[in-house]
């Protein structure tokens, strides 16, 4: 049971499905553009290892979320934000500013847990954005360089959606395309190659030093342009207000990109010895709900493509 808000634009009623295979319920013409899904920040921070000494003194403000992706995909997330390390001798994702911070879930546990999931839910599909490499050791190439040998493995080559058009744009593609595959997207031009999997990311606006002002809207290019620029605060109403206000001028579905709303609160100084990552998600989260349906069902206003959020969960992403 769905009900019809305007052309394009469906709400599926939270009581009538599950959120392992909510995308079930959707038509497979219903483009990328055209929906509203559930994202992880830092995804692959469920679980903490390697930690440098002064991260020990208070972890909780690097872990980002309690589930791994495995129970995130079952909670409903399709969009999943990792960041790659090589570090004791495994490609790991990683929290880390400088070298403070730790290491996550490793690349091949991500993996095999997607493929395991698609496996079992092939109306499903979802993204992988590699967003970040570490930088400050001058191995990014080699980096690189290992990411690409370990996606070329046979075993995951089925599983990953391929295009022939290098210059697609994965926004304008229908979801009946995508179901039974994951979709690998990159924040930097090696290894790209669609006919293999590997698909362009490309920032949709062009930001000041703070990555927080919005300073114009970027043209489309190919392969998947997303609009991400987070509001670096621990205050709920500041974050809020700059979401909003981003959304409201750039959001909206059918376009020739994605919005990401990002729903984050970003620890700070004030929270290094008693703050944490949970407790502002906790703040965040339990906004969320009343916020989007203001903005979405009671205001008919601009609709974000993604939701991002730390400590993804059932209840959250459900509202989402």
């Amino acid at each position: 049971m769905s009900k019809q808000i305007s052309n394009d634009q469906i709400m599926v009623d939270a009581g009538t499905f599950e959120l392992a295979n909510w995308m079930l319920q959707l038509d497979d013409n219903i483009k990328l553009n055209q929906l509203i899904m559930p994202g992880s920040h830092d995804a692959g921070m469920s679980e903490l290892h390697h930690c440098d000494i002064g991260s020990n003194i208070n972890t909780g403000l690097v872990q980002t979320q309690g589930l791994s992706i495995s129970k995130q995909l079952q909670a409903g997330s399709r969009y999943f934000d990792i960041r790659v390390d090589y570090d004791h001798k495994e490609l790991v994702t990683y929290h880390r500013s400088v070298d403070s911070g730790c290491n996550g879930q490793s690349l091949e546990a991500v993996f095999n847990e997607a493929v395991e999931f698609i496996k079992s839910h092939r109306s499903e599909t979802f993204i992988l954005k590699f967003s970040h490499i570490r930088t400050n050791r001058n191995k990014e190439q080699e980096i690189k360089e290992r990411i690409d040998q370990f996606i070329s493995q046979v075993k995951y080559k089925e599983f990953l959606f391929m295009q022939p058009d290098n210059l697609v744009n994965l926004a304008e593609i229908p979801l009946g395309s995508f179901r039974g595959k994951f979709v690998l997207v990159f924040d930097y031009p090696e290894f790209i190659n669609v006919k293999q999997g590997r698909f362009r990311y490309h920032d949709g606006f062009e930001v000041d030093k703070s990555e927080t002002i919005v300073k114009r809207l970027k043209s489309y290019e190919p392969n998947l342009t997303v609009c991400d620029s987070y509001s670096d605060t621990t205050t709920l109403d500041k974050m809020k207000k700059d979401q909003l206000n981003k959304l409201d001028t750039y959001g909206g579905f059918g376009k020739d990109y994605l919005f990401l709303l990002s729903w984050t609160l970003t620890s700070g100084f004030k929270t290094f010895f008693g703050g944490s990552v949970k407790e502002l998600a906790t703040q965040a989260n339990t906004a969320l709900p009343e916020v989007l349906y203001q903005q979405i069902v009671a205001s008919g206003k601009a609709i974000p493509n993604i939701v991002y959020i730390d400590y993804v969960n059932a209840i959250t992403t459900k509202c989402i």
